[in-house]
């Protein structure tokens, strides 16, 4: 039987392979995430009206030379209903020939086939959707004596590619509990990039930034430095096996030396798909933790295709739990209201339930303060059990 459509993508400008590209990649990471793909429907921009206006849509221009407004009159019932409009072209210098000019004030997004920018495209569709958060949360793990150079540009090359990479030279501040501040950070990321060198495996602190990661589902790129074998430690990695012509200088590879532009390219497009699988063990963990907890207790929980849970207290009254990857915090928190609010649900309250393993003491305490602020409970996974006996007494 064939689910309902719960999200919908219209493609506006030139359909061509591009849009393939992109419905390919889409319904790839809505498997990885354990979406069924039948809940999302693409419309090319002929068929545009048959959408349902009451279901989250994005859109998509696809640029090409010699756009105007008039070729498209789709895009202004798209832009007075407020959505999103993600806008393509070959080359950012190319805007103003690509896009017509009510979607020029958009920031655009330069692609080509087959892979330039399309993994972040994909990323942007589920993001909007809130299948994916907004926040690319990345951590880089290496031994500063082996690797710091190709941390370094790790970092620099996927900043630049929209990632918010967290590395320990520069993303702690002074006089800050150094490993504490690493343990949240790492808590609140979605992959870690593992830079896995000679001397990486008799570090105490890199073993156990491994060791975390696998215990909270977060995704794992392992690089392996050449020569370096798959550890059997390491069984919950994604290995990506550097060879010498992955450096820019093949003939000599040193702890200074630096990876060529196409092999960062790959490693960033790895980074990308294993967002969504980390997003996915993540939200499951706290789903199936939950859910057994709830039943436990009597309670009848059922999982929502938006992928919150429900329970119903009493007849028209139903509490909405809604999983929270990271850390929860107040504009998180207010991003899930309003959508629980939006669909309706929630009539008995929300409560935003998280991993609290490895979070700063001081964020913990922060987000017992805002409890008393917000339209919004926020719950430890480990307190769960019973907040959820104190609800079924």
């Amino acid at each position: 039987m064939t689910s309902p459509a719960i999200y919908q993508v219209v493609f506006l400008g030139r359909h061509d392979a591009r849009a393939d590209r992109i419905v390919e990649l889409v319904s790839a990471r809505l498997d990885d995430l354990g979406v069924d793909t039948d809940a999302l429907v693409f419309f090319s921009e002929t068929k545009a009206d048959q959408r349902d206006r009451r279901l989250p849509t994005i859109a998509v221009f696809l640029g090409y030379p010699g756009s105007e407004d008039d070729n498209h009159p789709a895009i202004s019932g798209l832009i007075d209903e407020s959505t999103i409009v993600v806008t393509l072209v070959s080359c950012l210098k190319r805007v103003s020939h690509e896009i017509p000019p009510s979607l020029r004030h958009i920031n655009a997004l330069d692609v080509e086939l087959p892979d330039k920018n399309f993994d972040r495209v994909a990323s942007l569709v589920l993001e909007s959707f809130r299948l994916l958060r907004r926040e690319r949360r990345l951590f880089i793990s290496y031994k500063r004596d082996d690797s710091q150079a190709l941390a370094n540009q790790l970092y620099d090359a996927l900043d630049a590619r929209g990632f918010d990479v967290f590395i320990d030279t520069r993303s702690v501040p002074p006089s800050a509990d150094f490993q504490a501040e690493l343990w949240h950070r790492l808590s609140d990321s979605d992959v870690v990039v593992l830079i896995d060198t000679p001397g990486f495996r008799l570090s105490r602190w890199t073993t156990e930034e491994l060791t975390r990661a696998n215990a909270t589902n977060i995704q794992i790129l392992h690089l392996l430095w050449p020569g370096q074998a798959e550890d059997g430690a390491s069984a919950f990695s994604h290995f990506h096996t550097l060879k010498a012509d992955d450096f820019e200088i093949a003939s000599l590879i040193t702890p200074a030396s630096r990876l060529s532009a196409a092999s960062l390219d790959e490693i960033y497009r790895h980074a990308e798909r294993l967002r969504a699988r980390a997003i996915a063990a993540r939200h499951r963990y706290l789903v199936d933790s939950f859910c057994d907890a709830a039943r436990d207790h009597g309670l009848v929980p059922n999982v929502q295709p938006q992928r919150w849970i429900s329970i119903e207290l009493t007849p028209g009254s139903e509490l909405a739990i809604v999983p929270t990857i990271g850390v929860p915090t107040s504009d998180r928190i207010n991003e899930v209201f309003e959508a629980i609010a939006d669909a309706g649900s929630g009539s008995a309250g929300t409560w935003i339930l998280y991993d609290n393993r490895g979070l700063l003491a001081s964020w913990l305490k922060h987000l017992d303060w805002l409890d008393s602020y917000l339209p919004a409970r926020s719950v430890k996974m480990v307190a769960a059990y019973e907040a959820l006996k104190d609800l079924a007494a």
